[in-house]
Protein backbone atom coordinates (compact mmCIF):
# COMPACT_ATOMS: atom_id res chain seq x y z
CA UNK A 1 0.00 0.00 0.00
CA UNK A 2 1.20 3.60 -0.03
CA UNK A 3 -0.50 7.05 0.21
CA UNK A 4 0.40 9.82 -2.16
CA UNK A 5 -0.44 13.26 -1.64
CA UNK A 6 -0.80 14.32 -5.26
CA UNK A 7 -1.35 12.46 -8.86
CA UNK A 8 2.11 11.08 -9.25
CA UNK A 9 3.15 10.28 -5.72
CA UNK A 10 0.76 10.64 -2.90
CA UNK A 11 -4.01 2.99 -0.55
CA UNK A 12 -15.32 -28.05 -6.86
CA UNK A 13 -16.79 -30.60 -9.14
CA UNK A 14 -17.28 -34.43 -8.80
CA UNK A 15 -18.49 -37.27 -10.68
CA UNK A 16 -16.18 -38.35 -13.00
CA UNK A 17 -13.59 -35.32 -12.74
CA UNK A 18 -13.24 -35.64 -9.39
CA UNK A 19 -9.69 -37.63 -9.34
CA UNK A 20 -8.42 -35.05 -11.96
CA UNK A 21 -9.57 -32.11 -10.24
CA UNK A 22 -7.92 -34.10 -6.70
CA UNK A 23 -4.51 -34.31 -8.82
CA UNK A 24 -4.19 -30.86 -10.54
CA UNK A 25 -5.39 -29.29 -6.77
CA UNK A 26 -2.88 -31.67 -5.27
CA UNK A 27 -0.34 -31.26 -8.15
CA UNK A 28 -0.58 -27.11 -7.67
CA UNK A 29 0.01 -27.73 -3.85
CA UNK A 30 3.10 -29.35 -4.85
CA UNK A 31 3.94 -26.49 -6.63
CA UNK A 32 3.56 -23.62 -3.99
CA UNK A 33 2.41 -25.01 -0.65
CA UNK A 34 6.04 -25.17 0.65
CA UNK A 35 5.79 -21.43 1.05
CA UNK A 36 3.68 -21.11 4.54
CA UNK A 37 4.77 -24.77 5.99
CA UNK A 38 8.94 -23.69 7.04
CA UNK A 39 9.35 -26.52 8.77
CA UNK A 40 12.77 -24.44 10.23
CA UNK A 41 12.56 -21.25 11.85
CA UNK A 42 12.28 -18.61 8.90
CA UNK A 43 12.40 -14.78 9.75
CA UNK A 44 11.21 -11.94 7.32
CA UNK A 45 13.17 -8.73 7.11
CA UNK A 46 12.04 -5.47 4.97
CA UNK A 47 15.21 -4.23 3.39
CA UNK A 48 13.81 -0.67 3.12
CA UNK A 49 11.63 1.86 4.46
CA UNK A 50 9.50 5.29 2.58
CA UNK A 51 12.71 6.79 2.52
CA UNK A 52 15.14 4.81 1.57
CA UNK A 53 14.82 5.63 -2.95
CA UNK A 54 15.68 9.01 -1.68
CA UNK A 55 18.96 8.01 -0.53
CA UNK A 56 20.54 6.79 -3.44
CA UNK A 57 22.58 3.63 -4.20
CA UNK A 58 20.14 1.65 -1.94
CA UNK A 59 21.14 -1.75 -3.53
CA UNK A 60 24.49 -1.33 -2.92
CA UNK A 61 23.94 0.14 0.77
CA UNK A 62 21.53 -2.88 1.64
CA UNK A 63 24.08 -5.44 -0.11
CA UNK A 64 26.63 -4.28 2.65
CA UNK A 65 24.44 -5.21 5.53
CA UNK A 66 23.47 -8.92 4.59
CA UNK A 67 26.44 -10.82 6.37
CA UNK A 68 25.12 -9.53 9.07
CA UNK A 69 21.32 -10.21 8.43
CA UNK A 70 22.80 -13.94 7.41
CA UNK A 71 24.31 -14.00 10.85
CA UNK A 72 21.24 -12.34 12.92
CA UNK A 73 18.68 -15.38 12.12
CA UNK A 74 17.68 -13.85 8.89
CA UNK A 75 16.56 -16.03 6.13
CA UNK A 76 14.34 -13.93 3.70
CA UNK A 77 14.66 -10.06 2.55
CA UNK A 78 12.09 -7.90 1.27
CA UNK A 79 12.99 -5.75 -1.26
CA UNK A 80 11.00 -2.72 -2.54
CA UNK A 81 9.47 -2.38 -6.01
CA UNK A 82 12.19 -3.67 -8.61
CA UNK A 83 10.36 -1.42 -11.84
CA UNK A 84 10.25 2.04 -13.01
CA UNK A 85 7.66 3.98 -11.71
CA UNK A 86 5.78 7.83 -11.70
CA UNK A 87 6.87 8.16 -7.47
CA UNK A 88 9.94 7.40 -6.04
CA UNK A 89 8.83 4.55 -3.79
CA UNK A 90 8.13 2.05 -6.81
CA UNK A 91 4.66 1.83 -5.98
CA UNK A 92 3.20 3.27 -9.17
CA UNK A 93 4.74 1.42 -11.30
CA UNK A 94 5.55 2.20 -15.23
CA UNK A 95 7.79 0.38 -17.60
CA UNK A 96 8.05 -3.05 -15.56
CA UNK A 97 10.51 -4.41 -17.63
CA UNK A 98 12.78 -1.18 -17.11
CA UNK A 99 15.13 -2.07 -13.86
CA UNK A 100 17.47 0.67 -14.51
CA UNK A 101 15.13 3.18 -13.93
CA UNK A 102 14.76 2.61 -10.35
CA UNK A 103 15.20 4.85 -7.47
CA UNK A 104 17.21 2.26 -5.51
CA UNK A 105 19.58 1.48 -7.84
CA UNK A 106 20.35 -0.52 -11.20
CA UNK A 107 19.77 -3.76 -12.87
CA UNK A 108 22.89 -5.31 -12.11
CA UNK A 109 23.35 -3.43 -8.67
CA UNK A 110 19.93 -5.28 -7.84
CA UNK A 111 21.30 -9.01 -9.58
CA UNK A 112 24.45 -8.10 -7.50
CA UNK A 113 22.17 -7.45 -4.09
CA UNK A 114 20.24 -10.64 -4.75
CA UNK A 115 23.82 -12.88 -5.52
CA UNK A 116 25.34 -12.25 -2.64
CA UNK A 117 21.61 -12.89 -0.44
CA UNK A 118 22.36 -16.18 -1.93
CA UNK A 119 25.35 -16.79 -0.86
CA UNK A 120 24.49 -15.89 2.44
CA UNK A 121 21.74 -18.45 2.52
CA UNK A 122 18.74 -15.75 2.03
CA UNK A 123 15.84 -15.43 -0.08
CA UNK A 124 15.10 -12.91 -2.39
CA UNK A 125 11.29 -11.43 -2.09
CA UNK A 126 10.35 -8.88 -4.32
CA UNK A 127 7.55 -6.13 -3.48
CA UNK A 128 5.50 -6.82 -6.55
CA UNK A 129 2.31 -4.14 -7.30
CA UNK A 130 0.34 -6.06 -9.93
CA UNK A 131 -2.69 -3.66 -9.14
CA UNK A 132 -2.56 -0.50 -10.90
CA UNK A 133 -0.10 1.01 -13.69
CA UNK A 134 1.37 4.79 -14.49
CA UNK A 135 1.03 5.57 -18.17
CA UNK A 136 4.16 6.95 -19.72
CA UNK A 137 3.08 9.22 -22.46
CA UNK A 138 -0.53 10.99 -23.22
CA UNK A 139 -2.58 9.73 -26.16
CA UNK A 140 -4.01 11.66 -28.90
CA UNK A 141 -6.22 13.70 -26.82
CA UNK A 142 -3.90 14.49 -24.21
CA UNK A 143 -4.60 11.81 -21.98
CA UNK A 144 -2.56 9.76 -20.22
CA UNK A 145 -3.49 6.08 -21.32
CA UNK A 146 -0.45 4.72 -23.21
CA UNK A 147 1.02 2.30 -20.97
CA UNK A 148 4.78 0.78 -21.49
CA UNK A 149 6.16 -2.77 -20.50
CA UNK A 150 9.71 -2.18 -21.47
CA UNK A 151 10.92 -3.70 -23.98
CA UNK A 152 11.34 -3.63 -28.24
CA UNK A 153 8.77 -6.57 -28.10
CA UNK A 154 5.86 -4.99 -27.15
CA UNK A 155 5.53 -6.94 -23.87
CA UNK A 156 3.01 -5.48 -21.88
CA UNK A 157 2.85 -2.36 -23.78
CA UNK A 158 -1.27 -1.42 -24.18
CA UNK A 159 -3.37 1.34 -24.03
CA UNK A 160 -7.43 1.98 -22.47
CA UNK A 161 -8.36 -1.50 -23.36
CA UNK A 162 -7.01 -2.65 -20.22
CA UNK A 163 -7.96 -0.33 -17.90
CA UNK A 164 -11.15 -1.28 -16.03
CA UNK A 165 -13.92 0.70 -17.92
CA UNK A 166 -15.48 1.75 -13.89
CA UNK A 167 -12.78 3.26 -12.42
CA UNK A 168 -14.07 6.70 -12.05
CA UNK A 169 -10.49 8.15 -11.03
CA UNK A 170 -9.63 7.16 -14.61
CA UNK A 171 -12.75 7.36 -16.66
CA UNK A 172 -10.39 6.30 -19.75
CA UNK A 173 -10.45 2.80 -19.71
CA UNK A 174 -12.52 0.40 -21.77
CA UNK A 175 -11.90 -3.26 -20.25
CA UNK A 176 -13.86 -5.20 -17.78
CA UNK A 177 -15.12 -4.34 -14.53
CA UNK A 178 -12.40 -3.93 -11.67
CA UNK A 179 -12.34 -7.26 -9.97
CA UNK A 180 -11.85 -5.57 -6.63
CA UNK A 181 -11.41 -2.27 -4.58
CA UNK A 182 -10.36 0.91 -6.98
CA UNK A 183 -7.12 2.39 -6.49
CA UNK A 184 -7.74 6.24 -6.89
CA UNK A 185 -4.24 7.66 -7.56
CA UNK A 186 -3.43 5.35 -10.69
CA UNK A 187 -5.58 3.58 -13.28
CA UNK A 188 -6.76 0.02 -11.99
CA UNK A 189 -5.84 -2.75 -15.04
CA UNK A 190 -8.18 -5.34 -16.15
CA UNK A 191 -6.79 -8.35 -14.90
CA UNK A 192 -9.35 -10.70 -16.35
CA UNK A 193 -7.88 -9.94 -19.91
CA UNK A 194 -6.31 -13.61 -21.41
CA UNK A 195 -3.06 -11.07 -22.58
CA UNK A 196 -2.43 -9.41 -19.10
CA UNK A 197 -2.34 -12.09 -17.34
CA UNK A 198 0.05 -14.14 -19.70
CA UNK A 199 2.46 -11.27 -19.87
CA UNK A 200 1.76 -10.23 -16.36
CA UNK A 201 3.37 -14.00 -15.17
CA UNK A 202 5.90 -13.97 -17.64
CA UNK A 203 7.17 -11.27 -15.91
CA UNK A 204 7.29 -12.47 -13.01
CA UNK A 205 8.58 -15.42 -13.89
CA UNK A 206 11.60 -13.31 -15.60
CA UNK A 207 12.43 -11.80 -12.64
CA UNK A 208 13.11 -15.31 -10.79
CA UNK A 209 14.74 -16.43 -13.75
CA UNK A 210 16.74 -13.21 -15.22
CA UNK A 211 16.91 -11.26 -11.77
CA UNK A 212 16.92 -13.70 -9.50
CA UNK A 213 14.51 -13.12 -7.26
CA UNK A 214 12.82 -16.18 -5.02
CA UNK A 215 9.02 -15.06 -3.83
CA UNK A 216 6.40 -12.00 -3.67
CA UNK A 217 5.30 -10.18 -1.43
CA UNK A 218 2.18 -9.06 -3.47
CA UNK A 219 0.91 -5.22 -2.84
CA UNK A 220 -2.76 -3.76 -2.52
CA UNK A 221 -4.23 -7.26 -2.97
CA UNK A 222 -7.87 -5.98 -2.08
CA UNK A 223 -7.52 -4.03 -5.35
CA UNK A 224 -8.35 -7.23 -7.46
CA UNK A 225 -10.21 -10.66 -6.95
CA UNK A 226 -8.50 -13.28 -5.05
CA UNK A 227 -9.13 -15.32 -7.96
CA UNK A 228 -6.44 -13.30 -9.53
CA UNK A 229 -3.64 -14.02 -6.98
CA UNK A 230 -4.80 -18.23 -7.24
CA UNK A 231 -3.70 -17.02 -10.91
CA UNK A 232 -0.40 -15.56 -10.62
CA UNK A 233 0.19 -17.80 -7.76
CA UNK A 234 -0.61 -20.82 -9.90
CA UNK A 235 1.42 -19.77 -13.19
CA UNK A 236 4.64 -18.38 -11.10
CA UNK A 237 5.42 -21.02 -8.12
CA UNK A 238 7.04 -18.59 -5.50
CA UNK A 239 9.41 -20.59 -2.75
CA UNK A 240 7.21 -17.73 -0.36
CA UNK A 241 4.21 -15.22 -1.00
CA UNK A 242 3.30 -12.70 1.16
CA UNK A 243 0.24 -10.75 0.61
CA UNK A 244 -1.23 -6.80 2.46
CA UNK A 245 -4.23 -7.80 2.81
CA UNK A 246 -5.38 -4.72 4.39
CA UNK A 247 -8.80 -3.07 4.91
CA UNK A 248 -9.43 -0.47 8.05
CA UNK A 249 -12.15 -2.47 9.55
CA UNK A 250 -10.95 -3.02 12.63
CA UNK A 251 -13.98 -3.29 15.00
CA UNK A 252 -14.29 -0.65 17.67
CA UNK A 253 -16.47 0.66 20.48
CA UNK A 254 -18.97 3.66 20.91
CA UNK A 255 -15.67 4.77 22.79
CA UNK A 256 -13.10 4.68 19.70
CA UNK A 257 -11.53 1.37 21.53
CA UNK A 258 -10.44 -1.61 19.98
CA UNK A 259 -13.22 -4.13 20.71
CA UNK A 260 -12.15 -7.60 22.25
CA UNK A 261 -13.31 -10.14 19.65
CA UNK A 262 -11.70 -9.35 16.26
CA UNK A 263 -12.69 -12.65 15.05
CA UNK A 264 -14.56 -10.69 12.42
CA UNK A 265 -11.56 -9.20 11.07
CA UNK A 266 -8.91 -12.11 11.33
CA UNK A 267 -11.64 -14.74 9.44
CA UNK A 268 -11.94 -12.38 6.78
CA UNK A 269 -8.26 -12.52 5.86
CA UNK A 270 -8.51 -16.39 6.78
CA UNK A 271 -11.13 -16.45 3.95
CA UNK A 272 -9.51 -14.21 1.47
CA UNK A 273 -6.26 -16.77 1.76
CA UNK A 274 -8.33 -19.68 1.19
CA UNK A 275 -10.05 -18.24 -1.94
CA UNK A 276 -6.20 -17.27 -3.19
CA UNK A 277 -5.48 -21.20 -3.08
CA UNK A 278 -4.78 -21.08 0.46
CA UNK A 279 -1.12 -21.19 -0.50
CA UNK A 280 0.03 -17.58 0.06
CA UNK A 281 0.71 -16.14 3.25
CA UNK A 282 -1.29 -12.64 4.45
CA UNK A 283 0.23 -9.97 6.94
CA UNK A 284 -1.18 -10.64 10.20
CA UNK A 285 -2.89 -7.45 10.37
CA UNK A 286 -5.26 -8.41 13.11
CA UNK A 287 -2.19 -9.20 15.32
CA UNK A 288 -0.89 -5.88 14.76
CA UNK A 289 -3.70 -3.49 15.47
CA UNK A 290 -3.99 -5.57 18.71
CA UNK A 291 -0.38 -5.73 19.97
CA UNK A 292 -0.66 -1.68 19.86
CA UNK A 293 -2.59 -1.62 22.36
CA UNK A 294 -2.37 -4.64 24.19
CA UNK A 295 1.46 -3.43 24.98
CA UNK A 296 0.06 0.03 26.53
CA UNK A 297 -1.22 -1.51 29.42
CA UNK A 298 -4.06 -3.94 28.15
CA UNK A 299 -2.05 -7.44 27.60
CA UNK A 300 -5.42 -9.39 28.31
CA UNK A 301 -6.26 -8.72 24.81
CA UNK A 302 -3.77 -10.99 23.85
CA UNK A 303 -6.39 -14.22 24.58
CA UNK A 304 -9.07 -14.97 22.89
CA UNK A 305 -12.22 -16.58 24.06
CA UNK A 306 -10.65 -20.28 23.34
CA UNK A 307 -7.30 -19.27 25.24
CA UNK A 308 -5.65 -18.82 21.76
CA UNK A 309 -3.72 -15.63 20.08
CA UNK A 310 -6.27 -13.20 19.13
CA UNK A 311 -4.98 -12.80 15.33
CA UNK A 312 -4.81 -14.55 12.49
CA UNK A 313 -1.78 -16.50 14.45
CA UNK A 314 -4.37 -17.89 16.66
CA UNK A 315 -6.40 -20.15 13.97
CA UNK A 316 -4.20 -19.90 10.90
CA UNK A 317 -0.66 -19.21 12.16
CA UNK A 318 0.81 -21.31 8.94
CA UNK A 319 -0.09 -18.74 6.76
CA UNK A 320 0.95 -15.84 9.45
CA UNK A 321 3.15 -13.06 8.46
CA UNK A 322 3.49 -10.76 11.85
CA UNK A 323 4.80 -7.43 12.30
CA UNK A 324 5.64 -4.55 14.06
CA UNK A 325 5.51 -2.46 11.95
CA UNK A 326 6.57 -1.64 8.07
CA UNK A 327 7.24 1.44 5.72
CA UNK A 328 3.23 2.09 5.72
CA UNK A 329 2.59 1.97 9.37
CA UNK A 330 5.97 3.46 11.01
CA UNK A 331 7.36 5.85 8.05
CA UNK A 332 4.16 7.13 7.10
CA UNK A 333 2.34 7.20 10.97
CA UNK A 334 -0.69 5.07 9.32
CA UNK A 335 -0.51 2.95 12.32
CA UNK A 336 3.06 3.20 14.46
CA UNK A 337 3.51 0.70 16.76
CA UNK A 338 4.30 2.37 20.35
CA UNK A 339 7.89 2.87 19.98
CA UNK A 340 8.94 2.60 23.27
CA UNK A 341 7.69 -0.54 23.48
CA UNK A 342 8.73 -2.19 20.62
CA UNK A 343 11.19 -4.54 22.10
CA UNK A 344 8.04 -6.36 24.09
CA UNK A 345 6.13 -6.19 20.30
CA UNK A 346 9.07 -8.39 18.99
CA UNK A 347 9.21 -10.57 22.40
CA UNK A 348 6.16 -11.68 21.56
CA UNK A 349 6.06 -11.75 17.33
CA UNK A 350 9.76 -13.82 17.37
CA UNK A 351 8.92 -16.32 20.05
CA UNK A 352 5.21 -17.48 18.54
CA UNK A 353 4.36 -19.05 15.68
CA UNK A 354 3.51 -17.56 12.23
CA UNK A 355 6.73 -15.99 10.34
CA UNK A 356 8.04 -13.02 12.10
CA UNK A 357 8.95 -9.66 9.80
CA UNK A 358 11.54 -7.42 11.51
CA UNK A 359 11.46 -3.82 10.05
CA UNK A 360 15.02 -2.30 8.90
CA UNK A 361 14.77 0.80 10.91
CA UNK A 362 14.19 -0.96 14.06
CA UNK A 363 17.26 -2.95 13.30
CA UNK A 364 19.49 -0.67 11.76
CA UNK A 365 18.16 3.27 12.00
CA UNK A 366 17.40 2.90 15.77
CA UNK A 367 20.47 1.05 16.79
CA UNK A 368 19.80 0.01 20.59
CA UNK A 369 16.55 -2.83 19.57
CA UNK A 370 19.69 -4.78 17.13
CA UNK A 371 20.86 -6.82 20.30
CA UNK A 372 18.08 -7.50 21.47
CA UNK A 373 16.32 -8.65 18.40
CA UNK A 374 19.74 -10.91 17.76
CA UNK A 375 19.10 -12.51 20.61
CA UNK A 376 15.17 -13.34 20.24
CA UNK A 377 16.07 -14.60 16.61
CA UNK A 378 18.65 -16.70 17.99
CA UNK A 379 16.40 -17.93 20.50
CA UNK A 380 13.59 -18.65 17.92
CA UNK A 381 16.36 -20.59 15.55
CA UNK A 382 18.11 -22.39 18.47
CA UNK A 383 14.53 -23.90 19.77
CA UNK A 384 12.85 -24.65 16.36
CA UNK A 385 10.01 -22.44 16.57
CA UNK A 386 8.17 -22.48 13.24
CA UNK A 387 5.51 -21.11 11.45
CA UNK A 388 3.31 -24.12 12.91
CA UNK A 389 4.29 -23.70 16.90
CA UNK A 390 1.87 -24.51 19.56
CA UNK A 391 0.51 -21.89 22.25
CA UNK A 392 0.07 -22.56 25.35
CA UNK A 393 -1.32 -19.12 27.30
CA UNK A 394 -0.40 -19.15 30.77
CA UNK A 395 -1.33 -15.46 31.92
CA UNK A 396 -3.13 -12.46 29.43
CA UNK A 397 -3.90 -9.44 32.05
CA UNK A 398 -3.49 -6.23 32.03
CA UNK A 399 0.24 -6.03 33.15
CA UNK A 400 1.24 -9.45 32.61
CA UNK A 401 1.04 -11.91 29.33
CA UNK A 402 2.80 -15.33 29.79
CA UNK A 403 3.16 -18.33 27.37
CA UNK A 404 4.56 -21.78 27.10
CA UNK A 405 5.55 -22.15 22.84
CA UNK A 406 6.39 -25.76 22.19
CA UNK A 407 7.39 -26.68 25.70
CA UNK A 408 10.34 -25.25 24.63
CA UNK A 409 10.54 -21.57 25.88
CA UNK A 410 8.47 -19.67 28.24
CA UNK A 411 8.01 -15.73 27.49
CA UNK A 412 6.72 -12.84 29.36
CA UNK A 413 5.68 -9.13 28.49
CA UNK A 414 4.57 -6.57 30.63
CA UNK A 415 5.77 -4.98 34.22
CA UNK A 416 4.75 -7.79 36.65
CA UNK A 417 7.72 -8.59 38.30
CA UNK A 418 6.30 -10.55 41.10
CA UNK A 419 5.18 -14.33 39.13
CA UNK A 420 4.50 -16.55 41.68
CA UNK A 421 3.68 -19.44 40.92
CA UNK A 422 4.09 -19.00 37.05
CA UNK A 423 8.07 -18.10 37.99
CA UNK A 424 9.95 -20.60 34.93
CA UNK A 425 12.76 -21.58 37.00
CA UNK A 426 10.70 -23.43 39.79
CA UNK A 427 9.68 -25.81 36.32
CA UNK A 428 12.97 -26.60 34.55
CA UNK A 429 13.60 -23.25 32.81
CA UNK A 430 16.30 -20.97 32.56
CA UNK A 431 16.42 -17.26 31.65
CA UNK A 432 17.96 -16.91 27.87
CA UNK A 433 17.51 -13.05 27.71
CA UNK A 434 15.77 -10.29 29.19
CA UNK A 435 14.69 -6.57 28.98
CA UNK A 436 12.71 -4.17 30.14
CA UNK A 437 9.23 -5.41 30.70
CA UNK A 438 10.02 -8.69 28.79
CA UNK A 439 11.86 -11.86 29.06
CA UNK A 440 12.46 -15.55 27.50
CA UNK A 441 13.33 -18.38 29.13
CA UNK A 442 14.53 -21.89 28.06
CA UNK A 443 13.57 -25.16 29.04
CA UNK A 444 17.15 -26.98 30.60
CA UNK A 445 18.20 -30.13 29.19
Amino acid sequence: MNIRCHPTHPIAHTTSKGNMNFLLSFCFCLCVSRLPSFGTPAVLFQGFNWDSSKKGGWYNSLKTTIPELASSGITHVWLPPPSHSNATEGYDPGRLYDLDASSYGNKDELKSLIATMHEKGIKAIADIVLNHRSAVKQDENGIWSIFEGGTQDGRLDFNASLICRDDNDHPFGTGNPDTGDNFPYTADVDHTNPRLQTELSDWLNWLKTDIGFDGWRLDYVIGYGSSITKLYMEKTSPEFAVAEYWRWNISKGQDGKLDKNQDAHRNEIVNWIEAAGGVVTAFDLTTKYILNVAVEGELWRLKDSNGKPPGLIGIKPESAVTFIDNHDTWSQRLLPFPDDKVLLGYAYILTHPGTPNIFYDHFFEWGWPKEPIRNLTAIRARNGINSRSSVTILAAEADLYMANIDDKIIMKIGPRLDLGDLDPTKSNFHVATSGGDFAVWEKLN
